[in-house]
């Protein structure tokens, strides 16, 4: 009897195993159906331990992938997640996320995918066996994957990341802007100009914002690697495309650039069709100079006139005299600092027009002046520059008070927070030829004013750099250099460094002007590095020293500041505690409260859930254990009250009346 039964039992064996088999070989020929119907077989009648189950249960899902079975994609990541060392955890962890963008389940697949792809994860082809035949499957949603990565990651900003995906994966036209936006934003020009160009190629005829802005940023990228004939050409084709107007307004100001470098005979109707067109534009002022450059190599100053001032020219021999008049008298009122004089005599000179190109271009140059000091920057900027400009077609190619034009140029254009504009002005200046004590002091500035520039530009090394020549060329305005090099260090964090640098400054300037502003900012470093005596010591020093200055006012008020900050941080302190004490307390009230109506399991209740929470003082957590005590010897579970109390009275130390609550509470449970 015993045989029969080894016997049945080697049978059903054998038959649950050739299930097995049959299964792994049809999944290997391809028949899926059947190889699921098999598996399915062996999997009822298999036990946990028999051998093979894992396989099987992998190539099921396997199947259900290839038979489009729902919810494949879901149950494949939950078995992933329980076998984490089968061998066949790779290949479903990509079959489910193929799955999962043929579901329109992107962020899952791409989670998924992201994650692989940290971990290095990489499939072999052709697969082995018995999915040798499904090779082909592991990758074909691979391309889409990458693509939809890079798409992804360009979204998020990261073009480094995304260009390498988009580079991978299947191409679109979406797909292709975005790689030439990742070059373009990376600096790869020719990549960005040939991808996104080939992006805006496969526009409809029917055109859209992509394409032109693609176009408008090819042309971009063709500039940068000075292609001026193909940038014109794609500024052209942005311009012409009207979804979007800002786009188009942009590319046709760079289309009116271009043709204005090329020199070429559509750029005076280009500008002038712009200005049309856009008259309250960002960019009308730069293309209005433009126009006016155009004129001026023309030498049609009738032209140039009317586009800088629109004023018509009288007699020719009248407006030359007239012209040197006004000119001297313009002249003569500057230097006497009558400035609204100055100013209007200079603009009756430049409205006589032609005349005297000499007298024109001074005229100018004294208008630029008197708007500067009258604070009008933006008309000193273009009166400055149109002298300098008028200045190129005199002898010498210069104004006679060249080296000043191009200063308050400098000037004008850093009071108009265009800090880069304003550094090529200054280092103008310091190029300049002479080394008179004049030339001396105002390159000196020039360099402090190049520090400046490039510190409301957070440029802070060469800020340091710059206001650092500046001492170096005339140690006269050193004073402003080092407190600036000490603001500087105070940005950075660098209290203690911005202190000892205003100490040195004080030293090398005793007599400076600008102690009472020095002395302040020492005394902020030392409120921010929380050296309060220190602060408090050198503020009153200002109001004793500089009593008439800004910064004693200033000082007062950091005084007050620092005696109001001190009391408030008290009160909070006070009130952050008690707010704590009544949290702590509270559930200790609330259990008590249920102890009282004998309401044992709810109060129990209230008080593991605060002790698991955390009672954030020790006292009341004391109280909790004790009021715990007291339900447990209600209940009659004396052991436990027992022990809650001996443990309490182990571990507490605080002086108080807890411990006399404990000793009472024992000796209730002795009796």
């Amino acid at each position: 009897m015993k045989r029969i039964t080894s016997l049945l039992v080697f049978s059903f064996s054998f038959l649950v195993s050739f299930a097995q088999q049959a299964g792994v070989k049809m999944v290997a020929d391809g028949h899926y159906r059947g190889a699921r119907q098999e598996l399915e077989h062996f999997l009822d009648e298999a036990s946990e331990d028999t051998k093979g189950v894992e396989e099987a249960e992998a190539l099921m899902l396997v199947c259900d992938y290839v038979l489009g079975m729902p919810g494949t994609a879901d149950q494949m990541a939950d078995w992933t997640e329980e076998h984490a060392l089968s061998p066949y955890v790779d290949v479903l962890r990509v079959f489910s996320r193929n799955l999962l963008v043929k579901e329109g389940r992107i962020d899952e697949a791409l989670a998924s995918f992201f994650e692989d792809q940290e971990k290095s994860v990489s499939i072999q082809t052709p697969l082995a066996y018995p999915l040798t035949g499904l090779s082909d499957e592991v990758y074909g949603y691979q391309s889409v994957l990458y693509r939809l990565a890079g798409e992804k990651l360009y979204d998020e900003g990261k073009f480094d990341k995304a260009v390498g995906y988009l580079e991978m994966g299947e191409k679109t036209r979406t797909s292709l802007y975005k790689q030439g936006m990742c070059y373009y934003n990376m600096g790869q020009w020719e990549k960005s100009m040939a991808t996104l160009t080939e992006s805006a190629g496969e526009a409809n005829a029917d055109e859209d914002e992509m394409a032109q802005n693609a176009f408008l940023h090819a042309g971009i990228a063709a500039l940068q690697l000075k292609k001026s004939s193909d940038a014109r050409k794609l500024f052209f084709l942005a311009s012409q495309m009207n979804h979007n107007p800002a786009l188009r307004e942009q590319a046709f100001y760079n289309y009116c650039l271009t043709l204005h470098e090329g020199q070429s005979n559509n750029t005076v109707d280009a500008m002038e069709n712009f200005l049309k067109e856009f008259p309250t534009s960002k960019w009308a002022t730069p293309i209005s100079q433009c126009l006016t450059e155009v004129y001026m190599q023309k030498k049609d100053y009738s032209k140039a006139l009317n586009a800088i001032s629109k004023v018509q020219t009288p007699d020719a021999g009248t407006q030359a005299d007239k012209q040197k008049v006004l000119y001297n008298l313009a002249f003569q009122e500057l230097n006497l600092n009558h400035l609204q004089d100055a100013l209007a005599y200079a603009s009756q000179a430049v409205a006589q027009g032609k005349q005297d190109v000499e007298t024109y271009a001074e005229s100018y140059y004294i208008k630029g002046d008197c708007n500067y000091r009258l604070g009008n920057y933006d008309q000193a900027v273009n009166d400055l520059n149109t002298a300098l400009n008028l200045a190129q077609q005199l002898p010498g190619g210069k104004l006679k008070n060249h080296d000043f034009a191009v200063y308050s140029l400098g000037y004008a254009l850093f009071k108009q927070q265009k800090y880069n504009a304003s550094i090529t002005q200054f280092q103008k200046v310091l190029a300049m030829e002479g080394v008179s004590s004049t030339s001396k002091s105002m390159k000196a500035d020039a360099y402090n004013r190049i520090g400046d520039s490039y510190l409301n530009m957070r440029n802070y090394a060469e800020a340091n750099a710059n206001y650092a020549l500046a001492k170096e060329t005339d140690h006269a305005l050193g004073d402003y250099s080092m407190l600036q090099q000490a603001y500087i260090e105070g940005l950075n964090g660098n209290y203690d460094q911005k202190i000892q640098m205003i100490d040195q400054m004080m030293t090398e300037y005793p007599a400076s002007t600008l102690g009472g502003k020095a002395m302040y900012e020492q005394g902020r470093a030392y409120v921010l590095s929380g050296k309060e005596d220190e602060a408090t010591s050198t503020f009153s020093i200002i109001s004793m020293r500089y009593p008439n200055s800004e910064y004693a006012q200033k000082a007062s008020e950091e005084l007050a500041n620092m005696v109001a900050n001190i009391a408030i941080q008290d009160s909070i302190a006070k009130a952050q505690e008690l707010q704590a004490i009544e949290l702590a307390k509270a559930p200790v009230v609330k259990a008590q409260m249920l102890y009282n109506e004998e309401k044992y399991q709810e109060a129990e209740q209230v008080l593991n859930q605060a002790i698991d929470e955390g009672i954030g003082k020790p006292y009341w957590l004391a109280k909790a254990f004790i009021l715990l005590s007291d339900i447990y010897r209600a209940e009659g579970r004396t052991v436990e009250a027992k022990q809650t109390l001996e443990s309490l009275k182990a571990n507490y130390k605080e002086e108080d009346d807890i411990k006399d609550l404990i000793e009472e509470r024992l000796k209730i449970l002795k009796n």
